[in-house]
């Protein structure tokens, strides 16, 4: 009798270890996108964003953006990143209230990871 309930022990561990183990990669791998509420143009489009972000996240989320550009006003510099070979320039912060030059391959709506 002590074997069978050893048994039953480990077997209902093994069991909610999985469930946990399947909840886990769940939350982990289901990523979630939040609408901006901004809506994009195909080609060219200027738009002052209102969220902080990296130019390599914000590509990742809209695989349509074919680049985003910025000029730092203060330092007199422009930076870019395009979506090419998994991202070519530098990987720039996204600050609220600055505007952005993102081109976009056909009109689309700007998400950001949740």
């Amino acid at each position: 009798m002590g074997i069978k309930k050893i048994s039953k022990r480990r077997a209902i561990l093994a069991i909610v270890a999985i469930i946990l183990i399947a909840i886990i990669l769940k939350a982990t791998l289901a990523e979630e996108y939040v609408s901006t509420g901004i809506f994009l143009k195909k080609g060219k489009n200027n738009v002052e964003l209102n969220f902080s972000s990296y130019a390599k996240n914000l590509v990742a989320y809209n695989p349509s953006i074919e680049y985003i550009s910025y000029t730092d006003k203060f330092l007199g510099k422009n930076y870019g990143y395009v979506n090419v070979f998994g991202g070519i320039g530098r990987n720039f912060p996204i600050n609220p209230g600055e505007t952005y030059e993102i081109s976009v391959k056909e009109d689309a709506e700007l998400l950001i990871g949740g």
